[in-house]
Parts: C-alpha cells; sequence; structure tokens
C-alpha cells in the first residue's frame, strides 16, 4: 500500500485535497423513502454498475433497462451522470428508482449548460442507511469528482457500497491519487467510471495513443493492481471493453469487491448510452 501512496503523491498537484466523509442531510444528497422489496433477502445480491451519459429520458432508460437480461434484476444500481433538469421537482435517478420500486441516493456534481445539474446515484431494492459523500480531490484541469457511500440493508446485514466517476484527462498516477480517499478499508464493494482510458494526455488536454504513450501504461490493469494492494478483488478484466463510442473500445467501468466472494460477473451490450452497464453477485452471508 505505501508504494502506491508514494506513486500516486508523484503527480501534478491537486487544486484541493478534497472532502472528509459528509453525511447525507449536509450535502445535499436527495434520499428516496423504503423501497417495495420483491423478494425476501438472500445470500446474493447483485450489484450493476452504468454510466447513463445520453439516456437523458427515464422512460428511455426504463426501456434499456427492462430489456436486459441481467442488468434488470439487479438489486443495487450504481448510476453516473445522471441528472436533473431545470423545472423538474425531482432529479431522473429518483423518477427512475420510482418507476423501478427502489429507493435512491443522488448527489449533485457539476452544472451543465442550460441549467442541467449531473450527478452520481445508487438505487436499490433494499434501504439505504448511513449515506455519505465525500468530494475527491480535483486533478489537473478537471471538474468537482465526488464518491457516494451508503450501506444496502440485506435483512440484518449491511454491505457498504461506493459509487465513484473519476476524471478524464488525468494521468494514472492522478487518477490512484484522486480514487485512494474513497477505498475504504473494510469489507465493502466500489463501483463506477474510473474513466481509465488506455492514454497517456499531454496537460490534461492532448491525449497520447497507445503507440505514442509509456510502455506498459494500460490504466485499466494499473488500476486493477492497485485495488489488488488494497485487497479489492475486479469483476472485469483490462481487456474487455465497457466503452462504445467507435472507433475506441475501452474498459472504464469496473466493480471491487474487498472481504465478499464474488460469485458471478458479466457485460451487458445494451445500447443507449456510450459505456455498457457491467454487473457481478456477491455472498454476503460469507
Amino acid at each position: 500500500m505505501r508504494r502506491w501512496l508514494l506513486v500516486a503523491a508523484a503527480g501534478c498537484g491537486s487544486v484541493d485535497d478534497g472532502t472528509p466523509w459528509q453525511d447525507a442531510a449536509s450535502a445535499g444528497v436527495e434520499l428516496g423513502p423504503l423501497p417495495t422489496l420483491r423478494a425476501a433477502p438472500g445470500c446474493t445480491l447483485r450489484i450493476a454498475s452504468w454510466n447513463v451519459h445520453g439516456l437523458s429520458d427515464p422512460d428511455d432508460l426504463v426501456a434499456h433497462l427492462a430489456a436486459s437480461q441481467q442488468i434488470a434484476n439487479a438489486d443495487v444500481l450504481f448510476l453516473q451522470e445522471t441528472a436533473q433538469y431545470p423545472g423538474e421537482d425531482q432529479t431522473r435517478s429518483a423518477q427512475l428508482a420510482t418507476t423501478l420500486a427502489m429507493t435512491w441516493a443522488h448527489v449533485p456534481v457539476h452544472l451543465l449548460r442550460g441549467g442541467v445539474m449531473q450527478g452520481n446515484a445508487i438505487l436499490s431494492r433494499f434501504a439505504l442507511d448511513d449515506v455519505e459523500v465525500k468530494r475527491l480531490p480535483t486533478v489537473g484541469h478537471g471538474q468537482a469528482r465526488f464518491a457516494l457511500a451508503a450501506d444496502v440493508m440485506v435483512g440484518e446485514r449491511r454491505v457498504r457500497v461506493v459509487d465513484v466517476h473519476l476524471e478524464v484527462r488525468i494521468q494514472m498516477t492522478d487518477r490512484i491519487r484522486q480514487l485512494d480517499p474513497a477505498v475504504l478499508e473494510e469489507r465493502a464493494v466500489i463501483g463506477g467510471d474510473f474513466n481509465t482510458a488506455p492514454w497517456q494526455w499531454v496537460e490534461g488536454i492532448v491525449p497520447l495513443t497507445s503507440t505514442e504513450a509509456v510502455v506498459g501504461q494500460n490504466q485499466a490493469a494499473v488500476l486493477d493492481d492497485y485495488m489488488a494492494s488494497r485487497e479489492f478483488a475486479g469483476a472485469i478484466a483490462p481487456d474487455v471493453d465497457t466503452f462504445t463510442l467507435a472507433p475506441f473500445g475501452m474498459r472504464l467501468d469496473n466493480l471491487y469487491a474487498r472481504d465478499i466472494p464474488i460469485a458471478a460477473t458479466g457485460i451487458e451490450r445494451i445500447g443507449g448510452s456510450d459505456h455498457y452497464p457491467i454487473w457481478f453477485d456477491i455472498d454476503v452471508c460469507n
């Protein structure tokens, strides 16, 4: 672990160091009511993650989820780039969760053109407790980035989960530096869009392709190595594409579990967004 912290500290300077974990009430998190459970809690919990860029219409998102084979059955769904539009009383996360009879926690992240407030969310078929938010270190020329955490109440068991969305145009050392404060030293799941494109960046603006960049700097593989050093096992291999914009294919998204057995993993190639949703089943009884 010490090796990774030293390497991360070697990246370019950050604008700030982020914030400590803050409770939902003080961080402006939108929380949903208790969900309607479809079945009694069991040992298997399916967690999925999806950057829904391009799927701004909740009805369209519901239709894509309904057509899926695996994500439609998720007990917990991490969302990135979900939003609230001007004139709406609720976020699109809330509208989606209500349709799916789930509860939710949504944190606003940054304001886009036209007054659209983009954010991240956790949707769950089980109650959420101890919801917290941490603003992550701002590095390079990027926007503010947040980690959203909650306990998923699976019967008498608590499963700590963390949803993240990292900066795009930063080097791997700074990517680890930004992520590190959100990686818990406990039994937990962390997932989301890590933006591990296989490029190096010049001044946070110009990407170098794999043929021009430093040899061996596959960001997805390096991230897996880092997470393994923090005792987290990953769901999706570095050479599996989760980003769909032609002609590029790359793994930007992943799910990781610490001290929780992973029973099954997968990626669902459905349309609508430029990301594919990913999922894994974990055994919460062991």
